[in-house]
């Protein structure tokens, strides 16, 4: 029930891009942040960030497992906001997060490894 991404979860995508920025090095957008924190599963979002970072040990484990559990924080003061459950049904909002999930996987994919990416639920089979 993720929508940390949406309106009040701005300091914590603003926190991830800074983090990733200054203690990675990476050169990530908040768009892209955004997306990753709107997936609705914890294994899910370590997993992406793993692929991101390429790897999960010491400080990208520490900086994972802190993203988790902030991420996990944020969810659950968004789940009593009506706003936000109108930002998940929105049809629009998933249009978006589609888009987003491809700046991600481009994003992997010039970082060299497309591990994240696989066919979308939506996309039609060849």
């Amino acid at each position: 029930m993720a929508v940390a991404g949406a309106v009040s979860g701005e300091p914590l995508v603003h926190w991830c891009t800074q983090q990733l920025r200054k203690t990675f090095g990476l050169d990530v957008s908040e768009e892209i942040i955004q997306y990753v924190l709107s997936i609705e599963s914890a294994e899910e979002i370590r997993e992406y960030v793993t692929d991101l970072l390429q790897g999960n040990e010491g400080k990208k484990g520490q900086f994972i497992e802190e993203l988790i559990t902030k991420w996990q924080k944020n969810d659950q003061e968004l789940i009593s906001d009506p706003l936000q459950q109108c930002f998940k049904k929105d049809g629009t909002r998933e249009q978006q997060l589609r888009k987003e999930e491809d700046k991600v996987c481009q994003f992997i994919h010039k970082r060299g490894t497309g591990q994240a990416c696989s066919p979308a639920p939506w996309s039609s089979p060849l």
